[in-house]
Protein backbone atom coordinates (compact mmCIF):
# COMPACT_ATOMS: atom_id res chain seq x y z
CA UNK A 1 0.00 0.00 0.00
CA UNK A 2 1.23 3.48 -0.92
CA UNK A 3 0.14 6.65 0.87
CA UNK A 4 -0.52 10.14 -0.46
CA UNK A 5 -1.46 13.27 1.46
CA UNK A 6 -3.02 16.49 0.20
CA UNK A 7 -1.55 19.72 1.54
CA UNK A 8 -3.52 21.41 4.32
CA UNK A 9 -4.78 24.24 2.13
CA UNK A 10 -7.40 21.69 1.08
CA UNK A 11 -8.99 22.22 4.52
CA UNK A 12 -11.89 24.69 4.31
CA UNK A 13 -10.56 26.24 7.55
CA UNK A 14 -7.12 26.90 6.06
CA UNK A 15 -5.23 30.02 7.10
CA UNK A 16 -2.57 31.97 5.16
CA UNK A 17 0.07 30.63 7.54
CA UNK A 18 -0.22 27.20 5.90
CA UNK A 19 0.89 28.46 2.47
CA UNK A 20 4.05 30.41 3.36
CA UNK A 21 7.30 29.22 1.74
CA UNK A 22 8.60 28.05 5.12
CA UNK A 23 5.52 25.97 5.90
CA UNK A 24 5.09 24.44 2.45
CA UNK A 25 8.76 23.45 2.53
CA UNK A 26 8.29 21.95 6.00
CA UNK A 27 5.22 20.01 4.82
CA UNK A 28 6.92 18.62 1.71
CA UNK A 29 10.17 17.68 3.41
CA UNK A 30 8.44 16.16 6.43
CA UNK A 31 6.18 14.05 4.22
CA UNK A 32 9.18 12.79 2.29
CA UNK A 33 11.26 12.12 5.42
CA UNK A 34 8.59 10.13 7.29
CA UNK A 35 7.76 7.92 4.34
CA UNK A 36 4.82 9.22 2.31
CA UNK A 37 4.80 8.20 -1.33
CA UNK A 38 3.08 11.32 -2.70
CA UNK A 39 2.09 14.86 -1.78
CA UNK A 40 -0.81 16.51 -3.54
CA UNK A 41 -2.62 19.73 -4.37
CA UNK A 42 -6.04 20.11 -5.96
CA UNK A 43 -7.44 22.29 -8.73
CA UNK A 44 -10.12 24.97 -8.24
CA UNK A 45 -8.84 28.15 -9.93
CA UNK A 46 -12.21 29.96 -9.97
CA UNK A 47 -14.73 28.63 -7.44
CA UNK A 48 -17.85 30.61 -6.61
CA UNK A 49 -18.05 32.71 -3.47
CA UNK A 50 -21.07 30.64 -2.44
CA UNK A 51 -19.01 27.46 -2.61
CA UNK A 52 -16.12 29.01 -0.67
CA UNK A 53 -18.39 30.44 2.03
CA UNK A 54 -20.29 27.17 2.45
CA UNK A 55 -17.15 25.20 3.33
CA UNK A 56 -15.47 24.50 0.00
CA UNK A 57 -11.84 23.47 0.21
CA UNK A 58 -9.05 25.99 -0.04
CA UNK A 59 -6.93 25.81 -3.17
CA UNK A 60 -3.48 26.96 -4.23
CA UNK A 61 -2.47 26.72 -7.88
CA UNK A 62 -1.34 23.13 -8.18
CA UNK A 63 1.36 23.63 -10.82
CA UNK A 64 3.08 26.41 -8.87
CA UNK A 65 2.73 24.53 -5.59
CA UNK A 66 4.01 21.21 -6.92
CA UNK A 67 6.94 22.92 -8.66
CA UNK A 68 7.89 24.53 -5.34
CA UNK A 69 7.69 21.13 -3.64
CA UNK A 70 9.77 19.56 -6.40
CA UNK A 71 12.57 22.00 -5.66
CA UNK A 72 12.76 21.09 -1.97
CA UNK A 73 12.38 17.28 -2.22
CA UNK A 74 14.09 14.41 -4.00
CA UNK A 75 11.97 11.24 -3.78
CA UNK A 76 8.31 11.85 -2.99
CA UNK A 77 5.94 11.87 -5.96
CA UNK A 78 4.06 15.05 -6.88
CA UNK A 79 0.36 14.39 -7.44
CA UNK A 80 -2.52 16.46 -8.74
CA UNK A 81 -5.55 15.54 -6.66
CA UNK A 82 -7.17 16.30 -8.98
CA UNK A 83 -6.41 18.27 -12.15
CA UNK A 84 -9.27 19.17 -14.50
CA UNK A 85 -7.82 19.07 -18.05
CA UNK A 86 -11.07 20.48 -19.45
CA UNK A 87 -10.54 23.73 -17.48
CA UNK A 88 -7.64 24.77 -19.72
CA UNK A 89 -6.47 24.80 -23.29
CA UNK A 90 -4.92 21.32 -23.62
CA UNK A 91 -1.60 22.65 -24.94
CA UNK A 92 -1.17 24.93 -21.93
CA UNK A 93 -2.05 22.10 -19.57
CA UNK A 94 0.21 19.55 -21.27
CA UNK A 95 3.11 22.02 -21.44
CA UNK A 96 2.86 22.80 -17.71
CA UNK A 97 2.78 19.09 -16.86
CA UNK A 98 5.76 18.26 -19.08
CA UNK A 99 7.80 21.10 -17.61
CA UNK A 100 6.96 20.00 -14.06
CA UNK A 101 7.90 16.44 -14.97
CA UNK A 102 11.39 17.63 -15.96
CA UNK A 103 11.82 19.94 -12.97
CA UNK A 104 10.90 17.07 -10.63
CA UNK A 105 13.11 14.49 -12.40
CA UNK A 106 10.09 12.47 -13.45
CA UNK A 107 8.05 12.43 -10.25
CA UNK A 108 4.67 13.69 -11.55
CA UNK A 109 1.50 11.62 -11.09
CA UNK A 110 -1.67 13.11 -12.55
CA UNK A 111 -4.90 12.52 -10.71
CA UNK A 112 -7.59 13.71 -13.10
CA UNK A 113 -11.25 14.74 -12.98
CA UNK A 114 -13.84 16.61 -14.99
CA UNK A 115 -14.94 19.07 -12.28
CA UNK A 116 -18.36 19.75 -10.82
CA UNK A 117 -18.84 23.48 -10.09
CA UNK A 118 -21.00 24.94 -12.87
CA UNK A 119 -20.00 28.54 -12.13
CA UNK A 120 -16.33 27.57 -12.30
CA UNK A 121 -16.69 26.15 -15.81
CA UNK A 122 -18.27 29.37 -17.06
CA UNK A 123 -15.72 31.57 -15.27
CA UNK A 124 -12.94 29.66 -17.04
CA UNK A 125 -14.59 29.95 -20.44
CA UNK A 126 -15.86 26.42 -20.88
CA UNK A 127 -19.28 24.77 -20.84
CA UNK A 128 -20.18 22.02 -18.34
CA UNK A 129 -22.45 20.45 -20.95
CA UNK A 130 -19.28 19.37 -22.78
CA UNK A 131 -17.15 18.46 -19.76
CA UNK A 132 -16.59 14.81 -20.65
CA UNK A 133 -16.06 15.48 -24.35
CA UNK A 134 -13.64 18.31 -23.52
CA UNK A 135 -11.82 16.08 -21.02
CA UNK A 136 -11.36 13.31 -23.57
CA UNK A 137 -10.27 15.82 -26.20
CA UNK A 138 -7.73 17.39 -23.84
CA UNK A 139 -6.20 14.02 -22.97
CA UNK A 140 -6.03 13.00 -26.62
CA UNK A 141 -4.06 16.15 -27.43
CA UNK A 142 -1.92 15.97 -24.27
CA UNK A 143 -0.77 12.42 -24.95
CA UNK A 144 0.58 13.57 -28.32
CA UNK A 145 2.31 16.57 -26.71
CA UNK A 146 3.89 14.42 -23.99
CA UNK A 147 5.15 11.99 -26.63
CA UNK A 148 6.88 14.82 -28.50
CA UNK A 149 4.69 14.46 -31.56
CA UNK A 150 3.64 17.13 -34.03
CA UNK A 151 -0.02 17.83 -33.34
CA UNK A 152 -2.70 18.72 -35.83
CA UNK A 153 -6.09 18.75 -34.18
CA UNK A 154 -9.41 20.49 -34.71
CA UNK A 155 -10.91 20.93 -31.24
CA UNK A 156 -14.22 22.27 -30.03
CA UNK A 157 -12.61 25.57 -28.97
CA UNK A 158 -9.19 25.52 -30.65
CA UNK A 159 -7.49 24.66 -33.92
CA UNK A 160 -3.91 23.33 -34.02
CA UNK A 161 -1.94 22.83 -37.21
CA UNK A 162 1.51 21.28 -36.98
CA UNK A 163 2.17 22.24 -33.35
CA UNK A 164 5.18 20.81 -31.52
CA UNK A 165 5.24 21.75 -27.83
CA UNK A 166 8.55 21.19 -26.09
CA UNK A 167 9.73 19.64 -23.91
CA UNK A 168 8.00 16.28 -24.16
CA UNK A 169 7.38 14.71 -20.77
CA UNK A 170 10.35 13.05 -19.10
CA UNK A 171 8.33 9.97 -18.17
CA UNK A 172 7.40 7.91 -21.20
CA UNK A 173 4.99 7.77 -22.81
CA UNK A 174 3.66 10.25 -20.21
CA UNK A 175 3.23 10.67 -16.43
CA UNK A 176 0.88 8.13 -14.82
CA UNK A 177 -2.77 9.10 -15.28
CA UNK A 178 -5.27 8.24 -12.53
CA UNK A 179 -8.92 9.13 -13.12
CA UNK A 180 -10.98 10.20 -10.12
CA UNK A 181 -14.38 8.87 -11.09
CA UNK A 182 -17.03 6.97 -9.14
CA UNK A 183 -19.35 7.05 -12.15
CA UNK A 184 -19.68 4.34 -14.78
CA UNK A 185 -18.08 6.64 -17.36
CA UNK A 186 -15.14 7.40 -15.06
CA UNK A 187 -14.60 3.75 -14.22
CA UNK A 188 -14.63 2.67 -17.87
CA UNK A 189 -12.38 5.51 -19.02
CA UNK A 190 -9.85 4.72 -16.29
CA UNK A 191 -9.72 1.04 -17.18
CA UNK A 192 -9.46 1.69 -20.91
CA UNK A 193 -7.12 4.70 -20.99
CA UNK A 194 -5.38 5.30 -17.64
CA UNK A 195 -2.88 3.80 -15.25
CA UNK A 196 -5.12 4.16 -12.21
CA UNK A 197 -8.72 4.46 -10.99
CA UNK A 198 -9.46 6.74 -8.02
CA UNK A 199 -12.56 6.00 -5.95
CA UNK A 200 -13.92 8.34 -3.30
CA UNK A 201 -16.04 7.32 -0.34
CA UNK A 202 -18.96 9.72 -0.41
CA UNK A 203 -22.54 9.55 0.83
CA UNK A 204 -25.64 10.36 -1.24
CA UNK A 205 -26.02 13.70 0.56
CA UNK A 206 -23.00 15.10 -1.32
CA UNK A 207 -23.45 13.58 -4.75
CA UNK A 208 -25.65 16.40 -6.09
CA UNK A 209 -22.85 18.88 -5.40
CA UNK A 210 -19.99 16.69 -6.59
CA UNK A 211 -21.92 15.26 -9.57
CA UNK A 212 -20.79 11.71 -8.92
CA UNK A 213 -22.01 8.32 -7.80
CA UNK A 214 -22.20 7.55 -4.06
CA UNK A 215 -19.84 5.04 -2.49
CA UNK A 216 -20.91 5.46 1.15
CA UNK A 217 -18.88 2.75 2.91
CA UNK A 218 -16.18 0.13 2.52
CA UNK A 219 -18.67 -2.56 1.48
CA UNK A 220 -19.82 -0.31 -1.35
CA UNK A 221 -16.20 0.36 -2.27
CA UNK A 222 -15.54 -3.38 -2.47
CA UNK A 223 -18.47 -3.76 -4.87
CA UNK A 224 -17.24 -0.85 -6.97
CA UNK A 225 -13.77 -2.37 -7.19
CA UNK A 226 -15.47 -5.57 -8.34
CA UNK A 227 -16.98 -3.44 -11.12
CA UNK A 228 -13.46 -2.22 -11.98
CA UNK A 229 -12.28 -5.81 -12.09
CA UNK A 230 -15.21 -6.80 -14.32
CA UNK A 231 -14.44 -3.97 -16.74
CA UNK A 232 -10.79 -5.07 -16.85
CA UNK A 233 -11.94 -8.58 -17.71
CA UNK A 234 -14.29 -7.24 -20.38
CA UNK A 235 -11.56 -5.32 -22.20
CA UNK A 236 -8.82 -7.91 -21.60
CA UNK A 237 -6.74 -5.91 -19.15
CA UNK A 238 -4.87 -7.39 -16.20
CA UNK A 239 -6.12 -5.47 -13.14
CA UNK A 240 -2.61 -5.75 -11.70
CA UNK A 241 -1.59 -3.11 -14.28
CA UNK A 242 -4.13 -0.62 -12.83
CA UNK A 243 -3.51 1.29 -9.61
CA UNK A 244 -6.56 1.42 -7.32
CA UNK A 245 -6.63 4.62 -5.27
CA UNK A 246 -9.07 5.31 -2.43
CA UNK A 247 -9.78 8.52 -0.54
CA UNK A 248 -12.55 9.95 1.59
CA UNK A 249 -12.68 7.12 4.13
CA UNK A 250 -10.63 9.04 6.72
CA UNK A 251 -12.25 12.42 6.27
CA UNK A 252 -10.05 15.37 7.22
CA UNK A 253 -7.22 14.03 9.36
CA UNK A 254 -6.48 16.08 12.47
CA UNK A 255 -4.50 14.73 15.43
CA UNK A 256 -6.44 17.07 17.73
CA UNK A 257 -9.57 14.96 17.10
CA UNK A 258 -7.86 11.86 18.56
CA UNK A 259 -8.24 9.54 15.56
CA UNK A 260 -8.05 5.79 16.15
CA UNK A 261 -4.89 4.23 14.73
CA UNK A 262 -6.36 0.77 15.30
CA UNK A 263 -9.45 1.58 13.24
CA UNK A 264 -7.35 3.13 10.48
CA UNK A 265 -5.02 0.12 10.32
CA UNK A 266 -8.06 -2.15 10.17
CA UNK A 267 -9.40 -0.17 7.22
CA UNK A 268 -6.05 -0.42 5.48
CA UNK A 269 -6.23 -4.19 5.89
CA UNK A 270 -9.71 -4.29 4.38
CA UNK A 271 -8.69 -2.08 1.48
CA UNK A 272 -5.59 -4.16 0.83
CA UNK A 273 -7.76 -7.27 0.62
CA UNK A 274 -9.92 -5.50 -1.99
CA UNK A 275 -6.86 -4.83 -4.15
CA UNK A 276 -6.42 -1.15 -3.25
CA UNK A 277 -2.87 0.04 -3.91
CA UNK A 278 -3.04 3.68 -2.74
CA UNK A 279 -4.63 5.35 0.29
CA UNK A 280 -4.86 9.13 -0.03
CA UNK A 281 -6.25 11.60 2.47
CA UNK A 282 -6.68 15.26 3.36
CA UNK A 283 -5.03 16.95 6.32
CA UNK A 284 -5.94 19.88 8.55
CA UNK A 285 -4.77 23.32 7.46
CA UNK A 286 -5.93 25.79 10.10
CA UNK A 287 -2.65 25.49 12.03
CA UNK A 288 0.73 24.56 10.50
CA UNK A 289 1.99 22.80 13.63
CA UNK A 290 -1.16 20.68 13.90
CA UNK A 291 -0.80 19.79 10.22
CA UNK A 292 2.79 18.62 10.68
CA UNK A 293 1.96 16.76 13.91
CA UNK A 294 -0.88 14.96 12.10
CA UNK A 295 1.39 14.12 9.20
CA UNK A 296 3.93 12.54 11.57
CA UNK A 297 1.30 10.73 13.64
CA UNK A 298 -0.27 9.01 10.64
CA UNK A 299 3.19 7.94 9.45
CA UNK A 300 4.20 6.56 12.84
CA UNK A 301 0.91 5.06 14.01
CA UNK A 302 -0.64 3.83 10.78
CA UNK A 303 1.83 3.63 7.91
CA UNK A 304 4.89 2.28 9.71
Amino acid sequence: MKFGVQHGIGDSRWTPAIITPTEVKRFAQTAERVGYDAIAFTDHPAPSNRWVESGGEGVADLFTSLAFCAAVTERVRLMSFVLMPNYRNPFLMAHAVATLDHLSAGRVTLGLGTGYLKSEYFALGTDPAFKRADFEEALEVARQVWAGQDVTYEGRQFSARGVRAVPASLQTPHPPLYLHGNTDWGLKYAVQHCQGWMGMLIGPERTNTLKTKPIPDLESMARRIDDVRAECDRVGRDIATLEIVVNGNWGLMDIRKNPSAEQMRDEIGQLDAMGVTWQCFNICGDDPDASIDTLKWVADAVIA
